[in-house]
């Protein structure tokens, strides 16, 4: 069977009198929260008009502002809701102890539920779970992207962050569609194949670590496969090794290539529907990596039928952070000066349950950034505009006061929160 290899620990904390937890809890706040803090990145950008200002300190928290670039379904929205109900997703998951073990059980209960074979149409033209799987009722066959579909929409609808990566040989660069899923115990993102066909239904690790499709890939190009273990449902096998020169026609060798749709809300917001081979933007809607030793498809000397030698993807990476990052709570402020009065914020965070933001200024109220865009704000007394574009930026007048602190956090669809970001500057 397969074996969860999760990193386990417990902590015990000490007796610790009231006095001193007050002291440690309220003293940050009493203190206005900025002390002198300096985490996370840093958080002023230049502008060529921009008048000085300094940081004096910060807290940015672990956020990577590579996260705005992937967007995900709501797990509140109806579709993912029913799904969770309907199929009974918290029965399935409920003797996992981790991350991982939910994802092994939601990818088995998918390869259970879905039978493997040429997908009509139809399914295509409503990407959501619930409607793919009243088509298997009724008969249907899915491909590995119905699959990837409905393993992915079941992991976010139980709180794990997943999308979609689809993958390529050398000779065809795109023959497989399927999910990673970021696991909080090993601290990153993890491929976690549900497609329901022999060969299929695995995850890979390495001396026991589930792998990324980006650390895949890279032993695919630069050697390393014979230290990558299959773990399938029945048990850990080698990865079946190259015989003349020539890769075994397996998915894990299908790392050559490797695409990470940003677009991972189809439920909200389904693709438009061309072929079978065209399901999604791919231009638009993913980032390919690219390094040395994967040749780009538009200067391969292979070719396959179904698609030209022409670059597939607007965006290309060979930054490890645009693809690794991971999904947190915090908040990311980078401020952006212009002339001598106007302070611009934008707010960036990796929550997938990300509703709307949250800010307040030198200990104000409160206050909630539109979840649409707007065209102007507004002033108040205190010289603060409230939200100029909407639902990621705000701006304000920095010379009514010689000192701001800037406070922000996520506010989740659920009504919780995220940890509180702030950033403490001055004027010169």
């Amino acid at each position: 069977m397969e074996q969860p290899t999760g990193r386990h620990g417990h902590g015990h904390l000490p007796r610790i009198t009231a006095a001193v937890l007050f002291v440690l809890f309220f003293m940050p706040w009493c203190l206005g929260g900025e002390g002198d803090v300096k985490q996370g990145p840093f958080p002023l950008a230049k502008t060529a008009d921009g008048a000085p200002i300094e940081v004096v300190a910060y807290d940015n928290g672990d956020v990577s502002p590579w996260a705005e670039l992937f967007v995900f379904d709501s797990s509140a929205h109806p579709k993912l809701v029913q799904l969770r109900q309907e199929c009974k997703l918290d029965e399935v998951v409920k003797d996992a102890k981790t991350d991982l073990d939910r994802a092994l059980a939601l990818k088995n209960w998918v390869a259970r539920t879905l039978k493997f074979g040429m997908p009509s149409p139809e399914v295509y033209k409503d990407w959501s779970a619930v409607s793919l799987l009243e088509r298997v009722k009724k008969g249907q066959t899915v491909f590995c992207g119905q699959c990837a579909t409905v393993f992915q929409q079941a992991c976010v609808a139980v709180g794990l962050p997943a999308r979609f990566i689809e993958l390529g040989v050398y000779y065809n660069p795109a023959c497989h569609f399927t999910t990673e899923v970021y696991l909080r115990e090993y601290g990153k993102w993890a491929v976690i194949d549900a497609t329901a066909a022999p060969g299929y239904n695995c995850y890979y690790t390495v001396d026991g670590v589930p792998q990324s499709a980006l650390e895949i890939h890279q032993r695919v190009v630069g050697g390393g496969m014979d230290k990558v273990l299959e773990v399938h449902p029945d048990g850990a096998r080698p990865v079946d090794m190259p015989v003349d020169g020539k890769n075994p026609e397996t998915p894990a060798w299908y790392f050559y290539y490797v695409r990470w749709l940003t677009r991972c809300d189809v439920v909200t917001n389904t693709p438009v529907f061309v072929d079978p081979e065209n399901t999604f933007d791919r231009w638009r809607d993913t980032v390919e990596w690219a390094d040395d030793k994967t040749v780009p498809w538009e200067k391969s000397d292979q070719s396959f039928w179904w698609t030209r030698n022409t670059r597939l993807c607007a965006l290309n990476t060979s930054d490890p952070a645009m693809v690794n990052w991971q999904p947190t709570a915090w908040t990311l402020m980078i401020l952006r000066t212009k002339g001598w009065r106007d302070l611009y914020i934008d707010l960036w965070t990796g929550d997938i349950d990300f509703d709307h933001f949250q800010v307040s200024v030198n200990n104000g109220e409160w206050q909630a950034l539109p979840k649409e865009n707007t065209y102007m704000g507004f002033r108040t007394s205190s010289g603060h505009m409230g939200p100029l574009w909407g639902p990621k930026r705000f701006a304000m007048n920095r010379r009514t006061e010689n000192t701001y602190v800037i406070r922000a956090q996520v506010a989740r669809r659920d009504g919780s929160f995220g940890p509180v970001s702030f950033v403490k500057v001055s004027n010169p």
